[in-house]
């Protein structure tokens, strides 16, 4: 069994930095600055995959029917 990088909360935080709009944060003595939003989304992807959180999209099946 694989052990993750990241925890649920700083999944969480990162989340709720990117939905702010804020770049830096400070959470007991140690700051992180992130360098653009586009970094901050790569990381939260990074995240998801190492939490096992990545949702696709559900995927459509059409039926197909005929006659005979």
């Amino acid at each position: 069994m694989a052990v993750s990088v990241y925890t649920q909360d700083q999944y969480q935080t990162l989340c709720r930095m990117i939905a702010k709009g804020v770049t830096s944060l400070e959470v007991n003595g140690e700051k992180v600055t992130y360098r653009s939003l586009a970094e901050m989304l790569r990381i939260k992807g990074l995240m998801e995959a190492d939490l096992g959180a990545t949702s696709r999209a559900p995927q459509l099946h059409y039926p197909t029917y005929r006659k005979g």
